[in-house]
């Protein structure tokens, strides 16, 4: 077992694990996800939902408050409901014992459970819970759920058309998997999940549905009106999907309803709204990527890289993340909206960065070696992380290593994205591992990168200037453009004032891209300013290199957080000649 994983024994180190074994497992529970809608958002609120759990230093009731707070969707809500057992002395003495009654609390919050879901394997652990749940049986009953979620293909409409798993079912079968094997000490199974379900997950190919879902999925924490009937006699009433958890006056609602501003209004009827967040089905299921086909070998870069999840998602190229912590929060890069993160950052709330423990990146590289045929992870560049090392090792440690092919590319931010993408694309077009890495390496040295910083106070808080430097710097209007080279980010120059930052952008498209007779990809990158960057910036940039591609897009969440909001960037990468 690797140095970092769960000691034997220890509960919460073991619900961390199985929270980064979900982590691992997201991407792939989001392409199979089609019930109850075909949203591809079960992976996304698992980790969201089960967020809580990786900070083992808060009390078990301050863990089980935030799961409250953090659950979204039907399969984190669920999940949610489950695992606060699990945190609650008074369910039982030992683990069976709360695995018993953290199953009958998650169905009792389902106003209308199915068969052949994330309850149906909870009620198989309950059921073999109630005869213990010792180091000796673990694995005859990891057994089992693997045949309950093997069999939940047959038993919803949805899944028998799709011929898909049921994604919250595989999801806590992921879950309990790791978590159930850290608690107990026991070695890591002879046969991986991903390998064991690569005929039921269809990896090659997005099963979302063709016609957009209407309405909005809502989740929502309600303080009860003293003396009021409980709010879940009316829920249903309200929209469908309902799922209801009480922790005292508090309730964690979830719904699918069809208005939500009216859907707010009847909730605050019956209770003071404490929390809401909702998502657009229909933007969520029509953003969806139809199709990836399965190429002879499958890209991988760092969530480091400038490319969003829905970007990602259409190149077919899988991103493996760091944490970003915020506050108490501490969250998986892409997992995070980043207009919550900016307006944080604004207040001043302390944001910073992390990596993943080294076993939750080798869980990452198992599920993908199994995944693919072949594996080419564009790594983030080692002067900024250890993944390169880290994956390197864990190449030459496993037999599916041979397939996993590791590059340190010595960037990060959009400068990795431009490279990315061009090896993504000639991917698809059926190119092998040796061109590919050839094309890569080629890439490398062409790509450029300029990013435009708002503030220096951003870079003081992350211990990257003096925070008297950077009071100097912002009261004499002093702004530092940077790239990320091999070495580090560098310095490459000082201006003076903000309308010289476009002036300066216009100057390196134009010698880049040869007064606009050059064909290549432009990525222009915003952070809390993207009406800006695309009104003021984007349409200079094509006027000067009309050959060229010109792209809207994020910068990375990690470069955002070290260089604050307002910040934003160009990266490009001419054609080579």
């Amino acid at each position: 077992m690797p140095a970092d994983a769960a000691k034997p024994g220890n509960l919460r180190a073991a619900l961390a694990e199985g929270c980064a074994a979900v982590a691992a497992w997201a991407e792939v529970l989001d392409r199979i996800n089609v019930f109850p809608v075909p949203d591809g958002d079960t992976g996304r609120n698992l980790v969201l939902s089960l967020a809580p759990l990786r900070d083992v230093a808060a009390s078990d009731a301050l863990a089980s408050e935030r799961l409250l707070f953090s659950a979204r969707g039907n399969s984190g809500n669920i999940a949610c409901a489950f695992l606060r057992a699990l945190l609650d002395g008074a369910a039982g003495a030992d683990l069976a014992e709360r695995c018993v009654v953290g199953a009958a609390r998650a169905r009792r919050a389902v106003a209308d459970p199915q068969p052949g879901t994330m309850l149906t394997v909870l009620d198989a652990l309950a059921e073999a819970a109630r005869s213990g749940l010792g180091a000796g049986n673990v694995s005859a009953l990891l057994g089992r759920l693997v045949q309950v979620v093997r069999e939940t293909t047959g038993q919803l409409a949805s899944l028998r058309e799709a011929q898909v798993v049921d994604s919250g079912a595989l999801g806590m079968l992921v879950f309990l998997e790791r978590a159930l094997r850290a608690y107990h000490g026991l070695p890591e199974a002879s046969e991986s999940l991903a390998a064991g379900f690569r005929s039921l997950v269809r990896f090659d190919r997005c099963v979302v549905g063709a016609s957009p879902e209407h309405g909005f999925c809502i989740d929502a924490v309600l303080r009860a009106r003293e003396g009021a009937p409980p709010p879940d006699q009316r829920l249903c009433g309200l929209g469908s999907e309902v799922v209801a958890l009480r922790d005292g006056a508090l309730w964690k609602i979830h719904l699918h309803a069809d208005d939500s501003r009216a859907a707010r209004q009847a909730l605050g009827e019956l209770g003071e709204v404490l929390a809401w967040s909702w998502d657009d089905l229909q933007a969520q299921t029509a953003s969806s990527p139809r199709v990836v086909g399965e190429n002879e070998v499958h890209i991988v870069t760092d969530g480091a890289a400038s490319l969003s999840r829905r970007q990602a998602d259409a190149l077919g190229v899988s991103l493996l993340d760091s944490l970003v912590n915020l506050g108490e929060c501490s969250l998986p890069e892409t997992r995070l909206d980043p207009d919550d993160v900016y307006r944080a950052m604004r207040r001043g709330v302390r944001a910073s960065t992390a990596q993943t423990s080294i076993h939750e990146r080798h869980m990452h590289y198992e599920r993908l070696a199994a995944q693919w045929q072949s594996v080419l992870y564009l790594c983030v560049g080692s002067v900024y992380t250890g993944n390169h090392a880290v994956a390197s090792a864990w190449r030459s440690a496993q037999a599916a290593g041979e397939r996993f092919f590791v590059l340190d590319s010595g960037l990060a931010s959009g400068k990795l994205a431009v490279v990315v993408r061009a090896v993504a694309l000639a991917a698809r077009n059926g190119a092998d591992v040796a061109h590919l890495t050839a094309l890569a390496k080629a890439a490398l040295q062409r790509a450029e990168e300029y990013i435009f910083v708002e503030r220096l106070e951003y870079l003081a808080r992350g211990g990257r200037l003096s925070k008297t430097g950077a009071w100097f710097g912002d009261a004499l209007g002093l702004a530092p453009v940077v790239s990320p080279f091999p070495d580090g980010a560098r310095r490459v120059a000082l201006l003076r004032k903000p309308g010289d930052r476009l002036a300066y952008a216009r100057k390196q498209v134009e010698r880049a891209f040869a007064a606009g007779s050059r064909r290549g990809h432009i990525l222009v990158e915003h952070s809390d300013n993207r009406d800006w960057v695309e009104c003021a910036v984007l349409p200079h940039l094509r006027e000067i290199a009309p050959l060229a591609e010109v792209e809207l897009g994020p910068l990375s969440l990690t470069t955002g957080v070290h260089t604050g909001p307002g910040t934003w960037a160009v990266a490009m990468l001419p054609e080579a000649g």
